[in-house]
C-alpha cells in the first residue's frame, strides 16, 4: 500500500491469544484473531467443546488449526503481473521454497467491538485497499436469531490508483467431516441462486462416536464466482510434491489461481480415490478412448485439471496421443496414491473453496459478501455421554440452510448486529469503560450451551467445573438478562429443580446437565440465589416466573436463617464453604452477612409482591436486627472485618465484604447500612487492596492487623479475580467514587491487553463466567435501575471531577430494548434503538427544578418530587420510548 501505513519494523508485541468468536449462543464458535486467522474451532460436539489449537487431540478430534480456513486475494494493475497476498500473518502458514510469491500482506489493522472485527490489511506493494468486517448475527432480545451457528464476512476492496484493476478473493476450507473414518462418504455440492453461491460439504458415514456428522458450509455474493467443491487437502493448501516419472512439479491451487485468478468451477461432488487402480501394463493397454473417458473422470477433480493442463503445455496433441495420455495417466495414479493413500480410503479428500472475481475502475470500491455456517447435531457431554443435541436444529435443516438464512438476512444482521456494536463504544466515559462493558460478552458465545429440549446452560470456565454455578453467575449473568432474558430465566429454573431439600440451592450443574455436584455447603449461594431473583423480577416485572421461583425462595431464605445461632440477626454457624473455596471464614464473616442483609432486602420485596404480609414482616425484623448488628460487631473503625467469632476477630480487608448491600444497592433495592460508613469501607478497600501496578486483590491485612491463617497469603485472598474487580468497580461508580471504579477498570483492561487475551479472562478455567460482571460497570457508570413491577426507572450518569467530559455519553441496554442516553449539565435525552422502554416514573440525578418533558418533540405532562438525591417525575399514563423514539429531559 502507498505511504508509511505499513512500517517495515522489528517491534515485537506480544502474540494476542484471544478474539472476536464468532458464532451464535449455544452453537460453538471460531475466533478471528488479529493474525487474520481463525483459531478455537468448538463447532464440533465434543463435550466441553475444548480448544481445538490444542496438541493433545483425540483421533476423532479434527485438525482445524489455524489453517483450516485461508482468504487469498488475487490482484491485477492493467496489464501488469499479478499479484497474490495471503489475507493473514502467520509463519506456519507459509510456503517459502515453492510459494515464494504467496506472501503474507506486510500487516493487519485489528480493531474488534463485540460481536464484530474488522481487519484492515496493508500491503504497499497493492493496488487496492481491503478490509474485512466479520460478525455474528447477534441480535439483542432476538435468542433466536442470535443462536444462529454461523457468521459473515464483508471483504470490502477499493482500486487506489489511476488504472483499472482486476481482484478475486478466494475462501478455501478445510472439510471436518466424520473425521478419523476410515470411510467418511463425504458429498460437496455446490448451489448458485441469484448472485450467491453455496458450498456445503455433508457426510453419509455412520459412526459410533457421531459428533462430527453433520454438513459445513460456506457462500459468496457479489463478483463472477468461481469454485472447487472437492478437493484433496494437500492440493487445497500450500500443496505438494510428488516425483513420478515423467515430471517434478509443485502442486497447490494456487498456482492455477495466481495464473488466472480464479478457480477452475468443477463439481467434483465426490471423492475420486476410487479411480485408476490399474497397472502400468494395463494403464498401457487401454485404447484412446477409454483412456479419455478416465481423463474426463479425473478432471472434474481440481488437482488433476491443473496436471492435465500442465501435461497439455508439453504435449501439444495430448488428447490424440495415447503415449501422452498414458503418461498423464500413471502420473495421476502415482499422486492419487500419494494423496489418498495406497489403501485410497479417500479420508484426505473433502476440502472445498470458493471465489469472487472484481472489475474495478480507478477509485472504485466493491464489496464481497461470505458466510460460513455448520451443523452438527449430535452434541454429547461428554464423549460417550448423554445426547443434548442444539436447539438450532429446531430452526434449521443443514448447514445450506443456516447460510442461506445468513444470506437472505444479511442487510438486517449487518444493521442491528454493527449497530450494537457501535453503540458499545459511543460513550464519554472512556475506551477502558467500553471495552470492560463489551469484551466479556464473548464468553455468552464461547461458554453457552443451548440444547435440543431447549435447556440453556453457561460454563464455569471454558470446559472447567460445571454450568450454572450459583455463586458466579450471581455476578456474570447481568448482561444475558439484559439482553435475552428468557435464556437468563431458563437458567434459573433449571437450577432450583436441583434444590435440597432442606432448602439450599445447587451449586453446578455438571456436563449432562442432569446432575449435580455435591457443594451444597457453601453458604453464600442461598442469598445470591434470593438476590438473583429478586433482580430478575425487578428487571422483567414477569410475575409468572416469580410465582415459580417462590417457593424456592422461601425454602432458601429459612435454610440460611437457621445459621444465626444467637438470634442477633447475622449468621454465626456452618459459615465455612463459600465461593472462595481454598480460603475458609470462621463465626460471622462481613461477606456472608452482607449476602443476608441483601437478600433480606429482596426478600421482602417479593414478598410483598407475592401477597405473603407474615413472611415480609418476618423478614423485615430480621433485617432490622441483622442490619444493627452488622454495624455493631463487625466494624473496626476503618472497614467491616472479615469475621467475628466471639472474642475472636480476623482484621483482614475482604474486597467482597459488602457484596449483597453493594449489590442490593445497584440492583435498585436500596441498603440497609448508611451510605457513609459503606464510602468509608469502599475507600479503605481501595487503600488497602487496590494498587494501578496490580489492580484489585480480593483482601490485605492493613499495616498493624495481625495476620491469621487461612486468610494470611492465601492464593485467592492475594489473587485478582476478574470478576470481583469488575464488580466493586461498578458498585463504587454506583455509589458516587467515580475516579476509584475507573481505577479498577483500568487496571484490569492494561492487564489483560498486556497478557494478550483481552477477550478471554481467567480465574478457574478460561473464559471465566464470573467476569462477565463487567456489564455492570455499564449499569454503576449510568445509574440505570428499573423496577418494572413499579413502572420506574432511573438514569443517573457518573458526574464529576473524575470524568473526562462534561456530557456523559452511554448505552443503555432493558430486557425490552436498547439505545443510548446522553446527559449535559441540565439536559437528558435517551434514544431508543431497538424495541422499547416503558416507564410511568422516572427517577434522575438533573438539578431540582421544573423540568420540561418531551418524547418524539411531543410534551407530556408530570408530577415532580423530590426522592432523596433524585428527582422523581411521575407521569399520567406509561410513558413508552419506542423504536426510532428520542426522549428529552431539560
Amino acid at each position: 500500500m502507498p505511504g508509511a501505513s505499513a512500517q517495515r519494523d522489528t517491534t515485537h508485541r506480544i502474540a494476542v491469544a484471544s478474539g472476536i468468536p464468532l458464532g451464535g449462543i449455544g452453537t460453538g464458535s471460531v475466533e478471528i484473531r488479529p493474525d487474520g486467522y481463525f483459531h478455537d474451532w468448538m463447532i464440533f460436539n465434543l463435550g466441553s467443546w475444548a480448544a481445538q489449537d490444542s496438541s493433545h487431540l483425540r483421533a476423532s478430534e479434527p485438525r482445524m488449526d489455524p489453517g483450516a480456513v485461508g482468504f487469498f486475494l488475487w490482484t491485477r494493475r492493467g496489464d501488469g503481473a499479478p499479484k497474490v497476498r495471503r489475507l493473514g500473518m502467520r509463519a506456519d502458514q507459509e510456503e517459502l521454497y515453492a510459494l515464494s510469491w504467496a506472501k503474507s500482506v506486510e500487516a493487519i489493522q485489528y480493531d474488534a467491538t463485540f460481536p464484530a472485527a474488522t481487519l484492515r490489511y496493508l500491503d504497499r506493494d497493492l493496488p487496492v485497499d481491503v478490509a474485512s468486517t466479520m460478525f455474528s448475527p447477534f441480535v439483542p432480545h432476538d435468542p433466536r436469531t442470535s443462536g444462529t451457528p454461523g457468521f459473515h464476512v464483508i471483504v470490502t476492496i477499493r482500486n487506489i490508483t489511476d488504472e483499472p484493476v482486476r481482484a478475486s478473493l478466494a475462501m478455501a476450507l478445510r472439510n471436518p467431516l466424520a473425521w478419523g473414518a476410515r470411510d467418511r462418504r463425504l458429498r460437496n455440492t455446490i448451489a448458485r441462486d441469484g448472485a450467491t453461491t453455496y458450498l456445503t460439504m455433508r457426510t453419509d458415514a455412520e459412526l459410533a462416536a457421531p459428533e462430527t456428522l453433520g454438513s459445513l458450509g460456506a457462500s459468496v455474493t457479489g463478483g463472477d464466482a468461481s469454485w472447487i467443491a472437492g478437493e484433496f487437502s494437500q492440493y487445497l493448501g500450500n500443496g505438494f510434491r510428488c516425483p513420478t516419472a515423467s515430471t517434478n512439479f509443485w502442486a497447490s491451487f494456487l498456482v492455477a489461481f495466481r495464473a488466472t485468478g480464479r478457480l477452475p468451477s468443477l463439481a467434483g461432488a465426490a471423492s475420486p480415490a476410487h479411480l485408476l487402480r490399474l497397472t502400468d501394463a494395463q494403464i498401457d493397454a487401454l485404447d484412446v478412448t477409454a483412456m479419455r473417458a478416465l481423463v474426463d473422470q479425473l478432471r472434474a477433480c481440481a488437482v488433476f485439471a491443473d496436471a492435465y493442463d500442465r501435461f497439455a503445455t508439453v504435449h501439444a496433441a495430448l488428447t490424440n496421443d495415447p503415449t501422452a495420455l498414458a503418461e498423464y495417466l500413471k502420473h495421476c495414479r502415482t499422486w492419487l496414491d500419494a494423496l489418498a493413500g495406497h489403501e485410497r480410503t479417500g479420508e484426505r479428500w473433502g476440502d472445498g473453496a470458493l471465489c469472487a472475481s472484481l472489475e474495478l475502475a480507478p477509485g472504485a470500491e466493491r464489496e464481497i459478501e461470505l458466510t460460513l455456517g455448520w451443523f452438527f447435531p449430535h452434541h454429547v457431554s461428554m464423549p460417550g455421554g448423554p445426547e443434548l443435541g442444539h436447539i438450532y436444529e429446531q430452526w434449521f435443516r443443514d448447514a445450506e440452510d443456516v447460510n442461506r438464512f445468513l444470506v437472505r438476512h444479511a442487510a438486517e444482521h449487518r444493521a442491528r448486529a454493527l449497530g450494537f456494536a457501535h453503540a458499545l463504544t459511543d460513550t464519554t466515559l472512556g475506551k477502558e469503560m467500553s471495552l470492560a462493558w463489551s469484551t466479556q460478552l464473548s464468553t455468552l458465545v464461547k461458554s453457552s450451551w443451548w440444547t435440543r429440549g431447549n435447556r440453556f446452560a453457561m460454563w464455569e470456565g471454558l470446559g472447567c467445573c460445571g454450568l450454572n454455578t450459583t455463586d458466579v453467575a450471581y455476578e456474570g449473568s447481568f448482561s444475558i438478562l439484559a439482553l435475552f432474558p428468557e435464556l437468563e430465566m431458563l437458567q434459573m429454573q433449571m437450577g432450583v429443580a436441583f434444590q435440597h431439600t432442606d432448602g439450599r440451592v445447587l451449586h453446578l450443574l455438571r456436563d449432562d446437565l442432569s446432575s449435580v455436584d455435591a457443594e451444597y455447603g457453601r453458604v453464600d449461594m442461598n442469598p445470591q440465589f434470593v438476590l438473583l431473583v429478586g433482580r430478575d423480577y425487578l428487571w422483567t416485572g414477569d410475575h409468572s416466573y416469580l410465582e415459580r421461583m417462590w417457593p424456592h425462595v422461601v425454602r432458601a431464605m429459612e435454610n440460611t436463617a437457621r445459621l444465626d445461632a444467637d438470634g442477633d440477626g447475622l449468621p454465626d454457624s456452618d459459615t465455612r464453604r463459600n465461593t472462595y473455596d481454598q480460603w475458609d471464614l470462621y463465626g460471622t464473616p462481613s461477606y456472608i452477612a452482607s449476602l443476608w442483609l441483601g437478600a433480606l432486602r429482596a426478600g421482602i420485596r417479593l414478598a410483598e409482591a407475592m401477597h405473603d404480609d407474615t413472611t415480609a414482616a418476618r423478614w423485615r425484623e430480621q433485617l432490622r436486627k441483622g442490619g444493627d448488628a452488622f454495624e455493631g460487631r463487625l466494624w473496626n473503625g476503618a472497614y467491616y472485618s472479615l469475621w467475628v467469632d466471639g472474642d475472636r476477630r480476623d482484621e483482614c480487608c475482604m474486597s467482597d465484604q459488602l457484596s449483597g448491600e453493594l449489590y442490593a444497592q445497584l440492583i435498585g433495592l436500596g441498603h440497609t447500612l448508611t451510605r457513609e460508613r459503606m464510602v468509608d469501607a469502599l475507600r479503605a478497600i481501595m487503600r488497602y487492596n487496590f494498587t494501578s501496578e496490580q489492580g484489585l486483590v480480593n483482601a490485605t491485612y492493613p499495616p498493624g492487623t495481625h495476620a491469621r491463617f487461612p486468610a494470611y497469603d492465601n492464593y485467592q485472598a492475594a489473587g485478582n479475580w476478574s470478576g470481583i474487580e469488575y464488580m466493586l468497580a461498578a458498585e463504587m461508580m454506583d455509589m458516587g467514587l467515580v475516579a476509584e471504579g475507573r481505577a479498577i477498570v483500568r487496571a484490569v483492561q492494561e492487564r489483560y491487553a498486556r497478557a494478550g487475551r483481552p477477550w478471554n479472562h481467567v480465574e478457574c478455567g478460561d473464559h471465566y463466567y464470573r467476569a462477565m460482571s463487567s456489564w455492570a460497570c455499564l449499569l454503576g457508570a449510568t445509574g440505570f435501575k428499573l423496577d418494572a413491577p413499579a413502572g420506574t426507572l432511573t438514569i443517573a450518569p457518573l458526574h464529576g471531577a473524575a470524568l473526562d467530559s462534561t456530557e456523559v455519553r452511554a448505552p443503555w441496554v432493558s430486557p425490552t430494548g436498547w439505545g443510548t442516553l446522553a446527559q449535559t449539565g441540565e439536559r437528558l435525552e435517551v434514544q431508543c434503538r431497538s424495541g422499547h422502554l416503558t416507564f410511568q416514573g422516572l427517577r434522575t440525578n438533573l438539578p431540582a427544578h421544573t423540568i420540561e418533558t418531551r418524547l418524539d418533540g411531543r410534551a407530556i405532562a408530570a408530577t415532580q418530587s423530590s426522592d432523596g438525591d433524585y428527582v422523581l417525575l411521575r407521569f399520567g399514563a406509561p410513558v413508552t420510548v419506542g423504536s426510532g423514539g428520542v426522549l428529552i429531559l431539560r
